[in-house]
């Protein structure tokens, strides 16, 4: 409970004033098995949000304000990340200009336009889902996928520099810590799938490619940097987050047409 605890306070503004950390960084990367929880606890007001707006909105303005209740949620925590590993990764040649960049509190070009991008595939994505169903579903697994992707990476790779609280945060991150949150995903993935069966392909199709475009950021970002930072775990999340969205459509679409082609073949196999 405790590490739940931490995660969302450190994920989230919930207020939990009882909730400290100490000096060095073990309770932080310990926190990190229940970061895809705290996720779903991100995921519940997304999707009790996004259902409610949607009795009253279209589902345009309904992806604007689910995204808007998510920065102030998050303090804009992985807007950050996102912005400054493009100005890093992109805008830059060399290792010592790429985390000046980073260091840098203005966004650049590269990390405006990556913000505006990511975000407008995120809400065309949640947009198009519009269906009444499938809306609230990906909101409550979005969070999840891009929390998970940060453990993901965060395992996987070791910290560019030993300094800053990402840097403390990836010393201690080890393969049981990414063991344990994997173990939660996948728990509510067979929670929320043993309850609606259809829902298993969109889910998992959705937290792979979210896992996989973290893997490809990180191991791009090591070669580049010589390893992570915080502000890439926050792209991680940002990222994953954004294809988790694209995963989930493409799979949803598909499923569809399956269930379509099936109720096609058996009405013609009837007629006959």
């Amino acid at each position: 409970m405790k590490s739940y605890l931490r995660a969302l306070s450190f994920l989230t503004v919930i207020p939990l004033p009882h909730v400290q950390f100490s000096s060095d960084s073990r309770e932080l990367s310990a926190s990190a098995a229940c970061f895809p929880l705290a996720g779903a606890t991100l995921g519940i007001f997304f999707a009790g949000s996004g259902w409610l707006a949607g009795q009253v909105f279209p589902p345009a303005p309904v992806a604007v304000i689910v995204l808007i209740i998510s920065f102030l949620l998050t303090r804009g925590l992985h807007f950050d990340g996102l912005t400054d590993a493009a100005d890093g990764l992109i805008g830059t040649t060399s290792r010592e200009k790429a985390f000046k960049a980073m260091e840098d509190s203005s966004i650049g070009v590269m990390g405006a336009a990556s913000l505006f991008f990511v975000y407008l595939l995120k809400f065309t994505l949640l947009a198009e889902l519009g269906a009444f169903f499938l809306l609230p579903i990906a909101l409550f697994f979005m969070p999840l996928a891009g929390r998970w992707a940060i453990v993901y990476a965060g395992a996987w790779f070791a910290p560019a520099r030993n300094q800053g609280l990402g840097g403390l945060f990836l010393r201690e991150l080890r393969w049981p810590v990414l063991l344990k949150a994997s173990t939660g995903a996948l728990f509510l993935i067979a929670l929320v799938s043993w309850r609606q069966p259809d829902l298993l392909g969109p889910v998992l199709g959705g937290c792979v490619l979210a896992l996989a475009a973290a893997h490809i950021l990180a191991f791009y970002a090591s070669r580049r940097l010589g390893g992570l930072t915080g502000d890439i775990l926050g792209a991680c999340s940002e990222l994953g987050e954004m294809f988790f969205l694209t995963g989930f459509y493409l799979a949803s679409q598909l499923s569809g047409a399956a269930a379509l082609t099936t109720k096609v073949v058996i009405s013609l196999v009837q007629g006959f």
